[in-house]
């Protein structure tokens, strides 16, 4: 055991102490933040007002208050004004999930809330009805009361730390204990008058709190701006420029400080702080090394004892060589340690237990849980009526009387720099409804030297059904192996090549196709998103009403030996590949599950169309028969086609139902065959099923002969089709006809059951389309003959999905032959035998309307979904109610997870397991090979603060975002004596192809259409981003409006170095035009323009027209400007000058994506003219250089003016259809109020979003909805 004690004055508490600095030290900083700064009077003043406002909402002690706030000069205020208040401040991050913050505030009995004037919309969202919602601002006008003095025992904060139960809790600490943490920091000169501390670490976590209570000791606090805690060049720049002489960090944190290389400019510090996490003694050496004149200091303290528990000052001399930790040390003043085993005995020197610990520091507890209070705080062994708070870590004892930490005893460990429970995540995993068990582990990342959390998962079949559930392979768990996607390009289903070597080939003709028959062959596809409005009742009973025409298009019926070899190829082209730039898998006119087209088609004839009688396989990559043998006995003309299907092809993606769905497939060739041959007099029929016909394919006796149909003379007789329709309605989504299961007869719709096939009846990845769906299908087979059922299923599918009514289908669930249906299928049967109907073999699938464009598009968008199984899905909702330091790495399903006795997830076996071991979370590692390689890859992770870059790595996908892409080229172009423009890194995002354009050392200009998204063949979007003309946020648009054709940013001339902007609208655009056409020499043009762009855009289309070209689409984005203050915009009009604030908003808000927030009003007061207004951006984004910075703002001034004289619009007319998105809150624009400018009148369409959010995450989707709805009219 270890004690340390100082004197205390129990009846202190922090309010007294801050009055005694305001006395002492009156006009003394005591906060410094971007936007202001205050003394210690005013900080006392500051806080007595708000706590006269809080007084007067009827806050008392022992209250919590809680405090919404950025990191500001208000954060500090506020915490101070509610300890004034005699209550206890509740800690709550902006940056937290809203379902978190909205858990703590009802979980802590918070009725009164601090925060700042920009946070107040969005905390009275997420608060519950009738909290009180105060502003440091509405606090300013009211007067110091009484002060209020809260007792040694009163809360002073409330800190929710990780829970075992899966939510949070809160520790309750006093005045008593926090006093005797401050009191040791200034009893050790950590903090004092001569002092400066940067707050940097989120107000939520208990480190935090020593920052923000520093003025209490004299020292002085300067504000770290939001995320300052994850930006190792702007926490440098901020100690530079503010003389900070003390810092705490976690370990991960102070290495990426020392990684900068500039950590050693920081001359002013004195003393860093090292928590959270396990500091190495190999990192500590790396410090005393770098910065000798400043002290170490390693720092142990769970939330339960008050900020720091254990501290060791760092002894450079005592560090050595080798590995290890540095230890955690002695207690702090007031309190004791003991490390006990399981009988709560004291253990030997060099011994390992738990770590107990006592003394004032002790929290009171857990806020509103008096059972885990009780399990945590434990009566002391030695002294019964003192308490021990048993930590849960594992330690023991140096000679030399220090402790040295050696891990957790249960569940907690410290990831990331903060303290997380490993069940709290588990236990949030398993309350997603796919989830039936889950647990949550650490593993060593080889590559990157970092921790991986990664969540283990037990996926419940009753609510996450996977194909071949409990026979199912990895990727059904997980698409990140890309297995089907690889089988896919694979070809699977093709004869192999050396199976036809030295086989006679017919060459067929047509393999060049019609337009019509391409387009109606890319229109067939899986539908996974329904864009294109509501369906109706009519749609539905026209949709089943139609069938195949039966009728002849030739004058009459003809015989086989009329068929032409022409023809003959004409129609076995519609079973080929076609191919599209925009997709990695060749396309197919029908329909086959998983996308493996693995059923074959063989012809036999006894002459038709010339050929010598014989059976032939159909080659459809190749559009060649192939002879494979001699033909049955059969005597005279006839054409027979036999289906087979290769199981080898399927057996990688589906363990069971293969011969099913080798079924639905020939059943979807068969309704091809239905569709295309009474164009030329003919039909296909039901020969019968034929087992002995297996041998004459030569195919591997593993494979399954499906049946046989004979192509014949169309008789005109209706076609027979032995399936019956169920109809189930979804709520809501299809008028004039309720939510219910209907059966399709004598064209009607009548309801039978309430009862739906819901989403948890479909597989899991399926269950997001299911919610998007408007309705479903189920045909249940009546087939006579039992080879037919599931054929006349696929077949009925491949007609439905055929139709021209806008209607499209994804399958989503089947029956089975062989005992494992999927959970469609049985629910299908439960309502069938609810209502006294014969179950039958069934084929399920969703429906809804799609778009024009889904309809014309030959890409892959429908397809995106599925690159994601359960896995990556979860993952990506874990996001939406954990906050981000405690999403998994990676999402790792298994089958089962192991047990214990008692039925707990046995943690340790798990940690063992080979499936565990096995799981690659890291991509593979190409080594840099060239110089530029080497040299990139250092830079490269100099950015992206990662080690052991890749050449195969991308820049965006490794973490890269606009800033640091223009950080990189700047260092390329500094050490290469390169004049790289910004886009290279969105032309070349592959390091070695960086590497590559940097050593061809390329002189020639790049052109300034940026490729925000290349992939697509159609004609190219080509988008002008607002003021500054620099088009990097354009990127989400980009890439969320998927349109299947390239998107180009352009980028205004003026960016790039040697450039000079162009004077007027007119000349921008000409230049721009001419980008445009080299890029498409020819129409039509499709063009967009946000906000300034939007104008560029509309002079741009114009110019186009002007010349014969022609413009598709106009569409204008937030063209008017964003409101800023009535009065200054009344005074300066359209002044570009830097004493016109309405000027320096929207120049603010080129570079800040918004004109709100304490920022602005610091930009505000420093921007007095262009150096200074470049200075304040480059402390605001010190990732952007510097000239960058000027060249965009020397834009801004040059186009700020630029507007159509009401002459100039009247000489424009387009004759493009115009669209207007107009922003909320935004100014008329340049074309409102106008008339004449375009052929037709412009479609005005209101978002919700305001100017600048419409191109973020939480606007986007918003403004995509709307242009797609748009363009698909």
């Amino acid at each position: 055991m270890t004690v340390r004690t100082a004197d205390m004055h129990l009846g202190s508490c922090l309010p007294d102490l801050l009055r005694e600095q305001a006395e002492a030290q009156p006009e003394a900083l005591a906060v410094v933040g971007d936007d202001r700064r205050l003394t210690f009077r005013e900080l006392e003043q500051t806080a007595g007002g708000l706590a006269a406002c809080l007084l007067g909402l009827g806050v008392g002690a022992d209250d919590c208050v809680g405090l919404f706030a950025e990191p500001s000069v208000d954060l500090m205020a506020g915490v101070w004004g509610i300890l004034f208040s005699g209550a206890a401040y509740l800690p709550l991050s902006p940056e937290y999930p809203e379902d978190r913050l909205r858990y703590m505030i009802e979980d802590s009995r918070t009725g009164v809330i601090v925060t700042q004037d920009h946070l107040a919309a969005r905390l009275r969202q997420l608060a519950p009805r009738g909290t009180r919602v105060v502003t440091v601002a509405d606090a300013a006008g009211c007067s110091a009361v009484h002060p209020v003095t809260p007792r040694a025992a009163t809360l002073a904060y409330v800190i929710y730390t990780s829970g075992s139960t899966g939510r949070p809790k809160g520790v309750m600490i006093e005045h008593r204990s926090v006093l005797s943490q401050m009191r040791w920091m200034h009893a050790c000169g950590h903090l004092g008058k001569g002092t400066t501390v940067l707050q940097k670490t989120p107000m939520s976590f208990d480190a935090a709190q020593w920052e923000i209570l520093a003025p209490a000791m004299g020292a002085r606090v300067v504000t770290g701006g939001l995320g300052i805690h994850r930006d190792p060049e702007a926490l440098i720049t901020t100690i530079v420029k503010n003389d900070v002489t003390t810092l705490q960090c976690v370990p991960t944190l102070l290495q990426a400080l020392l990684d900068t290389e500039e950590f050693p400019l920081c001359t002013t510090l004195r003393r860093v702080f090292s928590g959270g996490e396990a500091l190495s003694r190999q990192l500590a050496r790396a410090f005393c090394t770098d910065l000798p004149w400043a002290s170490l200091v390693n720092l142990y303290g769970p939330t339960e004892c008050t900020i720091n528990a254990t501290a060791c000052l760092v002894d450079p001399n005592t560090l050595g060589e080798g590995a290890g930790t540095v230890p955690i040390g002695v207690p702090v003043d007031n309190t004791q340690c003991f490390i006990l085993d399981t009988n709560l005995a004291p253990v030997d020197i060099g011994e390992t237990g738990e770590l107990y610990i006592g003394g004032v520091q002790l929290a009171r507890g857990y806020l509103h849980r008096p059972d885990q209070t009780q399990e945590r705080f434990i009566p002391s062994p030695f002294v019964p009526t003192e308490r021990l708070y048993r930590t849960g870590d594992l330690a023991c004892w140096n000679p030399d009387g220090t402790i040295q930490f050696a891990g957790r005893a249960d569940n907690q460990v410290k990831l990331r720099g903060y303290r997380v429970e490993l069940d709290e995540i588990a236990l949030a995993i398993e309350e997603h409804t796919w989830v039936r068990r889950a647990a949550a582990v650490v593993t060593d990342d080889p590559r990157t030297g970092f921790q991986n959390l990664v969540a283990c998962i037990e996926l419940n079949p009753k609510e996450a059904a996977l194909m071949d559930q409990g026979n199912h392979g990895a990727h059904h768990q997980s698409k990140a192996s890309r297995l089907q996607v690889r089988a896919q390009l694979s070809d699977p289903g093709l004869r192999e090549s050396e199976e036809l070597t030295g086989r006679p080939v017919v060459e067929l003709p047509g393999r060049q196709t019609s337009r019509r028959r391409r387009r109606e062959v890319f229109a067939r596809k899986t539908y996974r998103f329904y864009d294109g409005g509501q369906v109706t009742r009519a749609d539905l009973l026209e949709l089943l009403g139609r069938q195949p025409s039966p009728s002849v298009s030739r004058a009459r019926a003809c015989t086989l030996d009329e068929v032409s070899f022409a023809e003959l190829g004409e129609i076995l082209r519609w079973f080929g590949q076609f191919h599209s730039d925009e997709r990695l898998l060749p396309k197919y006119a029908y329909a086959s599950p998983g996308a493996l087209y693995a059923t074959q088609m063989y012809l036999e004839t006894g002459g038709t169309a010339g050929l010598e009688q014989g059976v032939y396989y159909y080659h459809p990559a190749d559009h060649t028969l192939v002879r494979i043998g001699e033909s049955g006995q059969r005597s005279g003309a006839y054409l027979s086609v036999h289906f087979a299907g290769k199981k080898r092809a399927v057996e990688p993606v589906y363990k069971n139902n293969i011969q099913e769905v080798l079924e639905f497939e020939t059943g979807h060739m068969v309704g091809v065959f239905e569709e295309v041959l009474p164009e030329y007099g003919l039909t296909i029929r039901p020969l019968g099923y034929q087992p002995s016909v297996k041998h004459r394919l030569d195919v591997a006796e593993e494979d399954y002969y499906l049946g046989t149909f004979e192509i014949r003379p169309h008789d005109s007789a209706p076609r027979h089709d032995p399936t019956e329709v169920y109809v189930q309605t979804h709520p809501g989504r299809v008028a004039d006809l309720p939510a219910g299961q209907y059966r399709y007869a004598d064209g009607e719709l009548r309801l039978i059951s309430d009862e739906l096939v819901l989403p948890k009846h479909v597989i899991a990845i399926n269950q997001q389309v299911h919610e998007r769906a408007a309705f479903g299908i189920t045909a249940v087979s009546r087939a006579d003959q039992k080879w037919l059922e599931y054929i006349s299923l696929g077949t009925r599918l491949h007609h439905l999905q055929r139709n021209d009514l806008g209607l499209g289908f994804m399958s989503s669930g089947y029956s089975s032959r062989t005992g494992h249906p999927l959970p469609a299928a049985r629910r299908i049967d439960d309502i069938l035998a609810s209502c006294g109907i014969t179950a039958g073999a069934s084929y399920f699938f969703l429906g809804g309307r799609v778009s024009e464009e889904q309809i014309r598009s030959e890409g892959m968008y429908e397809d995106a979904v599925h690159m994601k199984g359960p896995a990556e899905i979860i993952k990506d909702e874990l996001a939406h109610f954990l906050p981000d330091y405690m999403i998994p790495n990676r999402v790792l399903v298994l089958g089962e997870l192991p047990l214990t006795a008692n039925g707990k997830v046995d943690g340790k076996a798990l940690a063992a397991s080979e499936a565990l071991r096995s799981a690659d979370t890291a991509t593979p590692y190409v080594a840099p090979a060239t110089h530029h390689e080497r040299w990139l890859a250092e830079a490269w992770g100099k950015v992206l603060k990662y080690d052991n870059v890749s050449v195969e790595d991308d820049f965006f996908a490794a973490g890269g975002n606009s800033l640091t892409a223009v950080a990189l080229v700047n260092t390329i172009n500094r050490e290469c004596g390169t004049r790289l423009p910004f886009q290279v890194v969105f032309e070349c995002p592959k390091l070695a192809d960086l590497a590559a354009r940097i050593g061809s050392n390329r002189t020639e200009p790049t052109s300034r259409l940026v490729p925000l998204h290349a992939k697509g063949t159609g004609s190219p979007v080509f988008c002008w981003p607002g003021l500054g003309g620099y088009p990097m946020n354009l990127r989400l648009l980009g890439h969320e409006a998927d349109l299947g054709r390239p998107f180009y940013g352009i980028q205004a001339y003026g960016i790039n170095t040697g450039e000079a902007p162009y004077p007027t609208i007119r000349e921008m655009a000409a230049a721009d035009v001419a980008e445009i056409r080299r890029a498409q020499p020819e129409g039509p043009y499709t063009l967009w323009g946000y906000s300034f762009g939007a104008r560029v855009a509309f002079e741009a289309a114009w110019q186009l027209e002007q010349s014969g070209a022609q413009v598709e689409n106009l569409l204008l984005i937030c063209p008017g400007n964003p409101t800023v203050r009535g009065t200054d915009g009344d005074r300066h009009g359209r002044e570009a000058a830097y004493r016109n604030p309405a000027y320096v908003t929207i120049l603010f808000s080129v570079f800040a994506g918004s004109i709100t927030g304490p920022e602005l009003g610091s930009c505000l007061e420093a921007a007095q003219d262009e150096d200074s207004f470049i200075a304040f951006v480059q402390r605001m984004l010190p990732d952007l250089d510097q000239e960058l910075i000027r060249r965009i703002t020397q834009i801004v001034a040059q186009t700020y003016e630029f507007e159509y004289s009401f002459r100039e619009l009247a000489e424009r007319r387009v004759n493009a259809p115009v669209t207007i998105f107009k922003a909320a809150g935004d100014d008329y624009s340049f074309i409102e109020g106008s008339s004449g400018y375009s052929a037709a009148p412009p479609r005005l369409v209101d978002l919700d979003g305001d100017h600048y959010s419409v191109l973020k995450k939480q606007g986007i989707a918003e403004l995509v909805s709307a242009i797609r709805t748009r363009l698909d009219r």
